[in-house]
């Protein structure tokens, strides 16, 4: 399937992909890296740039593990579809986690829950 890489996957850094013909974006990995506003400013220009030709997004987030400052990072961009939910603009975001995973669980249930952030929480078996 073709894709549009947005990040690619490395050590410390998620991969970010974006699957044109089923209007996905896939944040998956281990994103703890030294910068995290270059790899996140990439994606907020990203989805600005998406949504000014496009009505609807499905976001699939399926972390390992993410630290402080990328957490941070995350938050604004889910905030940012947030935004677009608000003013219109049709997007499924989901958030992925592994079953033995309470850590990532309670991530997503803090974004959706105490920050309002419209997503659905999936466990992966």
């Amino acid at each position: 399937m073709e894709k549009l890489v947005i990040q690619e996957e490395l050590k410390n850094c998620p991969r970010i992909y974006y699957y044109p013909a089923i209007n996905k974006l896939e944040l998956k990995g281990r994103s703890i890296p030294e910068n995290p506003e270059l790899i996140f400013r990439k994606l907020d220009e990203w989805i600005t740039s998406h949504f000014e030709k496009n009505d609807s997004l499905d976001v699939d987030i399926m972390l390992e593990y993410i630290n402080s400052g990328s957490s941070k990072y995350l938050y604004e961009i889910l905030r940012k579809l947030s935004f677009f939910i608000d003013s219109g603009k049709k997007i499924n975001i989901k958030w992925l986690y592994e079953e033995d995973d309470e850590a990532m669980l309670e991530l997503g249930e803090h974004y959706r829950d105490a920050a309002g952030i419209p997503l659905t929480i999936e466990m992966i078996i």
